[in-house]
């Protein structure tokens, strides 16, 4: 049993379905019909070609159009104002600066951490150093200390001694 909605979305879908059939989408336009230039790069399967003011289709088996349909330095495709040699030698230069500055920004964000590594070193290096020599510092402290306390010790200058020459003040 049809709802109201399905049977709405069916006759859609049936009114959708022949209008398709109805209107076929129209086949490009051959490019040997093309005249001009800007007509011509209209369609972007087509070459002009500056020799001899002809539009063919572009080779697409071939990564370049081969000198037997134009030359490069006559054959536009895209825009009429720059010819193909100017165009590639414009992409490779643009690609080449991309592929220096990508580069760049590599080695500057490796030296950028290599850097920060190298100041952590540093640092925990320096924090050691002066650990050790705080610690030298204690001892020498301490060794002057212990030597002043024998020295007192020997001339009876601390009290509360057992040595024989200390001083008899609680009596």
């Amino acid at each position: 049993m049809l709802t109201l909605g399905s049977g709405c979305v069916s006759v859609a879908v049936l009114l959708f379905a022949a209008a398709a059939a109805q209107s076929p989408t129209p086949a490009p336009a051959p490019c040997k019909s093309f005249t001009t230039c800007d007509t011509c790069l209209s369609n972007v399967t087509c070459l002009w070609c500056s020799t001899n003011a002809s539009c063919t289709e572009y080779p697409v088996s071939h990564l370049l159009p081969p000198a037997s349909i134009c030359e490069l330095s006559q054959a536009r495709w895209g825009v009429c104002w720059v010819n193909f040699e100017a165009m590639i030698i414009a992409m490779a230069v643009v690609g080449g600066v991309l592929l220096l500055a990508i580069t760049v920004c590599c080695c500057c964000c490796c030296c950028r951490c290599n850097r920060s590594s190298r100041l952590d070193r540093d640092e925990e290096e320096y924090a050691r150093r002066r650990e050790e020599i705080k610690q030298r510092s204690d001892d020498r402290k301490s060794e002057r200390r212990a030597r002043h306390d024998e020295i007192r010790k020997k001339y009876g200058l601390i009290p509360d001694s057992d040595h024989p020459y200390s001083r008899f003040e609680n009596e």
